[in-house]
C-alpha cells in the first residue's frame, strides 16, 4: 500500500501535469480575441469586452504559472529533465504564418536552419512575437514590408522583428494590446526588450532571451 506521502505525490504531479495542459486552451483564448480585435470597423463596445476578455485570460495564466515551478525548480525535481524548452525558429514560423493570413505586406524571415532552442514559456513567447508583429505590420502598413530575425548571440538567443515603416511615435492607432503588454511578457519570461531604428527606416524591436 502506498504511503502518505507517496500519495501526495503522485496527487500533486498529477495537479502540475493539468495545470500545464490548461495552458494552451488559455493561450488560444487570448489569441482568437486579439486576433479578432485587428478586425477593420470593430465597434467599441465590442473592442472593450474583447480587452476584458483578454485582461481576464491574462489574470488566469497568471494564476497558471503561479502553480508551476520554476524552470530552476522544474531542474532540481527528481524526474525531471528539463524545463520548457521553445524552438524560436518554429515559433517564428508559426506568428508570421497566422499574420500573413491578415496582412498583405511582405514578412521575411532570416533565421538558421536548424532549431533555435531556448528555456522560456512558448505560450508567451508566442503571445509577445505576435504582439511585435502586430505593430510592425500596422506601422509597415497594408503593402510595407517586416522582416524577423533569430540569432543565437554566446549565452542569449535574440528575436528581432523592424519594419519599413513612419518609426516611433507615427505608428497608426489600433486596438491592440500594443508594447507595454510585450514588454510585461518578456520580463516574465526572464529577457528584456530593446527599442532602436530599423535599416529599413522604421523601428527595431529586439527580444532578448537568456
Amino acid at each position: 500500500m502506498p504511503s502518505k506521502v507517496e500519495s501526495m505525490t503522485d496527487i500533486m504531479q498529477v495537479f502540475r501535469e493539468t495545470v500545464h495542459d490548461i495552458r494552451q486552451p488559455v493561450a488560444a483564448m487570448t489569441a482568437l480575441a486579439e486576433a479578432a480585435l485587428t478586425e477593420p470597423a470593430l465597434p467599441a463596445a465590442a473592442q472593450h469586452r474583447l480587452k476584458q476578455i483578454i485582461e481576464q485570460a491574462d489574470r488566469l495564466s497568471g494564476m497558471i504559472r503561479s502553480c508551476l515551478p520554476t524552470p530552476r525548480e522544474e531542474l532540481r525535481e527528481p524526474g525531471r529533465s528539463r524545463p520548457d524548452l521553445a524552438d524560436m525558429v518554429h515559433i517564428a514560423d508559426e506568428v508570421i504564418e497566422a499574420r500573413r493570413l491578415t496582412w498583405t505586406g511582405d514578412i521575411t524571415l532570416a533565421a538558421p536552419a536548424r532549431p533555435v532552442w531556448c528555456v522560456v514559456d512558448p505560450v508567451l513567447l508566442r503571445r509577445a512575437l505576435s504582439n511585435v508583429l502586430d505593430n510592425a505590420a500596422r506601422a509597415a502598413g497594408p503593402a510595407g514590408t517586416v522582416r524577423v530575425e533569430v540569432k543565437q548571440c554566446d549565452a542569449a538567443v535574440m528575436l528581432a522583428v523592424e519594419d519599413d515603416g513612419p518609426g516611433f511615435g507615427e505608428i497608426p492607432s489600433g486596438a491592440g494590446l500594443g508594447l507595454a503588454a510585450v514588454a510585461r511578457h518578456v520580463i516574465e519570461l526572464g529577457g528584456r526588450i530593446e527599442y532602436s531604428g530599423s535599416a529599413y527606416g522604421g523601428t527595431r524591436v529586439s527580444l532578448w532571451f537568456p
